[in-house]
């Protein structure tokens, strides 16, 4: 089938036709989650401090950004299915060599390139999705992709159960589920998708015509970041159980489940930037609280569910208010920024949450994350001040988003307020005017 196909109009076909591609991520969330939590647990018990598992998760972190940069000029060379082959393999590896050098300056070097290797899966991934998808489709398929994306990752951090952390079994089943990602992808039939557009929209552009969204985007990151890289070392410097570290770091994941669409449709429905400020509050006195609730019971676990449930929705939030002010022709152009921005974010918070740890002990997670959080609030509240709000009526529509979504995730927003123009301009027909009043 070549990228000019009939746009399948039933989502069950569509998903049919796309069945790899998502068996092949949810292999890949799994892997990646079981490591997220592993490396943790393991460096404790080898004495690695907090301090040095934060540089770790930064170098990962930074590896996603240079992996967003670099990997296009390889799909241009090589194609989709050869790059994937060839990231996913060196992915897997790299899990491997953490098991055999055990030190903070080789799991850096080694999470660099593994946090580079995933940042290229998911923009092969992403891409193809986005080429398969319809109009009619996409959003189906964006909502089945974040709930692999989401269970995928909670369903690996569980796994840590199976197995001793000291041991190398953990480690090669990590790598084992990252190899078996291969499989489907070089034996499905779909047709490989034509290379993305390499317009973008500089930052300093997105900043000018929508500066919330961008400190938005930077801080929200920041908390995710931490979220989901240091909540295992939290957890083991408050002295959890290794089930109860799985536990306390899969709760949050499925609280963002749990309240993604209904705090997105009140973004929707009100003005956004108020019912941001809002969630940005209850995130910042729940972080407040986790300076005080003893990290012994089980208060804690729900404590860090609603956390989740408030802070994971906000970027998607923010992308939808960037969306509000940026033209529709170049929303697309601007998700490099987005992502850009994002994963600056994520870069810093590890080592900010490591150095707070290392002078406050585990109380100091909680604490970095609700001054961010308390600051975020309060630019925010100087914004509504100084410019007043878009228009409830005409608002871009909120999408269930996180953190480093790539192309996949951001590119909803082309077709979600003018689908029939899209649709138009795909099969070569003039521009139709829409109705939505922007």
């Amino acid at each position: 089938m070549s990228g000019n196909r009939t746009p399948t109009t039933r989502t069950s076909p569509a998903i049919a036709g796309v069945w790899a591609l998502f068996l092949a991520f949810a292999f890949l969330q799994v892997g990646n989650g079981l490591q997220r939590i592993l490396l943790p647990i393991r460096g404790e018990s080898e004495g690695i401090g907090a301090g040095a598992m934060g540089m770790v998760m930064a170098f990962h972190f930074g590896g996603y950004l240079l992996g967003a940069k670099v990997i296009t000029r390889a799909l241009r060379a090589v194609g989709h299915i050869r790059v994937f082959a060839a990231l996913a393999s060196t992915a897997s590896t790299a899990v491997l060599v953490n098991a055999v050098l055990v030190t903070p300056l080789s799991w850096s070097i080694v999470y660099l390139v593994g946090g580079l290797c995933n940042a290229g899966v998911f923009v092969v991934l992403e891409s193809w999705l986005n080429d398969r998808a319809s109009n009619e489709t996409r959003g189906k398929i964006l909502g089945l992709y974040m709930m692999v994306m989401m269970g995928g990752t909670a369903g690996g951090q569980w796994l840590i159960n199976v197995g001793a952390p000291e041991g190398f079994e953990l480690f090669v089943l990590s790598s084992v589920l990252i190899s078996l990602a291969v499989i489907p992808v070089t034996l499905s039939a779909s047709s490989t998708p034509p290379m993305t557009t390499s317009e973008t929209m500089p930052v300093r552009e997105v900043y000018r015509t929508v500066p919330s969204a961008v400190i938005g985007l930077f801080f929200c990151s920041f908390v995710q970041s931490a979220a989901t890289s240091m909540g295992a070392v939290y957890g083991i410097e408050s002295g959890m159980s290794t089930a109860k570290v799985a536990t306390f770091t899969s709760v949050a994941v499925i609280g963002a489940v749990v309240l993604q669409v209904p705090l997105g449709s009140l973004s929707d429905r009100y003005h956004r930037s108020a019912v941001i400020a809002i969630v940005a509050t209850v995130s910042c006195v729940l972080a407040a609280l986790g300076t005080v609730v003893p990290a012994s019971g089980n208060l804690i676990l729900l404590l860090n569910f609603a956390f989740g449930a408030f802070v994971f929705p906000l970027y998607g939030q923010f992308v939808a208010l960037a969306n509000d002010w940026i033209p529709p022709e170049k929303r697309l152009a601007a998700a490099s920024a987005i992502v850009m921005v994002s994963g600056v974010g994520a870069v810093f918070s590890p080592m900010a949450l490591a150095i707070a740890m290392e002078a406050f002990g585990p109380k100091g997670y909680y604490a970095t994350l609700s001054a961010v959080l308390a600051a975020l609030v309060v630019y925010l509240l100087v914004r509504i001040r100084m410019r007043a709000p878009m228009p409830v009526e005409r608002q871009s529509k909120f999408q269930p988003i996180l953190a480093r979504s790539g192309e996949m995730a951001h590119s909803v927003s082309r077709w979600v307020r003018h689908p029939l123009d899209e649709w138009l301009a795909r099969h070569g027909r003039r521009h139709v005017e829409g109705g939505d009043g922007s």
